[in-house]
């Protein structure tokens, strides 16, 4: 299922799109960069995603950033979800711009059916079902001391439930997971699954693997946009 998505979209609006700016001065008071913080629009789950207007494309305020995870702002979690990346890019464009209280133009309209909307970055994930959570937690610790990946050596396991392999690589990144622990962390933002036993249980046997890509790696694959 696809986890993650950082899109340029083209979406035409009267007025930049940011919750603020970050300015770093000069000693002698002079703006040395300043970036506009990202805008939060939240869903019916309590779940959000960020937007900002893009400030490096030719022209102002015909595009926005969006970032985040479209299925959890969709339904509160991310237990399960869809592989559809096309249908998924175009129902969060739709979701966005009505949050905003944007009614986009036609020509924008188009181009997300066209998919021509730049991906920088996607994560997609698959699920493994093991008997339990003990299990899950134990093929984890073995990986760590087995597992070898090309280019990116073993992997580094992070607080018992987390193999992370190449976690600060520019192009891609692979991490396993346990995904009951996950759930029951404080600030995960799933409290949908809490209150559904067949999903908790789920949730207790998933081994999660996670590939995320970045822009250099989607451009190398030809995977830069939607339409790709």
């Amino acid at each position: 299922m696809i986890d993650w998505l950082t899109m340029l979209v083209p979406l035409r609006h009267d007025a930049p799109l940011n919750s603020g700016h970050v300015i770093s001065l000069q000693p002698s008071g002079e703006i040395e960069w300043q970036t506009s913080k990202r805008l939060q629009v939240e869903g019916s789950h309590d779940s959000r995603l960020s937007v900002r207007t893009a400030t490096h494309t030719a022209d102002p305020c015909t595009h926005v950033e969006i970032k985040g995870n479209p299925v959890k702002f969709f339904q509160g979690h991310n237990l399960w979800g869809t592989d559809d990346l096309p249908s998924l890019a175009v129902a969060t464009c739709h979701a966005v711009a009505s949050v905003l209280g944007i009614d986009p133009d036609p020509a924008d309209v188009a181009a997300w059916n066209a998919g021509d909307v730049q991906l920088t970055c996607v994560d997609v994930n698959e699920s493994f079902h093991l008997a339990n959570v003990g299990e899950v937690l134990a093929f984890l610790r073995s990986a760590e001391q087995t597992a070898h990946l090309s280019h990116r050596g073993r992997g580094q396991l992070v607080k018992g439930s987390t193999l992370y392999f190449g976690k600060t690589s520019r192009r891609w990144a692979l991490k396993l997971y346990a995904k009951g622990p996950e759930i029951s962390r404080k600030g995960h933002r799933q409290e949908v699954l809490l209150a559904l036993p067949h999903a908790v249980g789920q949730a207790n046997r998933t081994l999660r693997a996670e590939l995320r890509l970045m822009s250099m790696e989607l451009r190398r694959i030809g995977l830069g946009h939607v339409r790709d």
